[in-house]
């Protein structure tokens, strides 16, 4: 794999890294504010907040834990070759081989089989 394509992946690779973190600190966050939340304020709205507040922890635990699998799936990228060609144009080689016997532009028309 080239140079730059591994750079990139470890870029996504650290980004997804650091993204899991900051969502597992939120996360932890809104859980202790949502235990804080629910002892402070006993009655039928508190715990409906509470459980906001919770339902907002459990969505940033299952956001982390995909940013997890995603910096997981970047990495194995970065490990396995790819046949891509290098960057920048392709130029033909001095072989002076034809792909094909037809000669002369073709224009297609209606009325043409496809089968030729």
């Amino acid at each position: 794999m080239t140079s730059p394509v591994r750079t990139e992946l470890q870029r996504a690779r650290d980004w997804s890294v650091a993204l899991a973190a900051a969502l597992d600190a939120a996360a932890h966050e809104v859980g202790h504010l949502a235990r804080q939340l629910a002892t402070g304020w006993p009655d039928d709205h508190g715990r409906e907040w509470a459980e906001r507040l919770l339902t907002l922890r459990n969505t940033l635990e299952r956001d982390a834990d995909a940013a997890v699998r995603l910096g997981l799936q970047v990495e194995r990228a970065a490990d396995e070759p790819t046949d891509l060609p290098p960057p920048g144009p392709r130029l033909g080689g001095t072989g002076a081989r034809r792909t094909d016997d037809e000669r002369g532009v073709r224009i297609p028309r209606l009325d043409e089989r496809a089968d030729g």
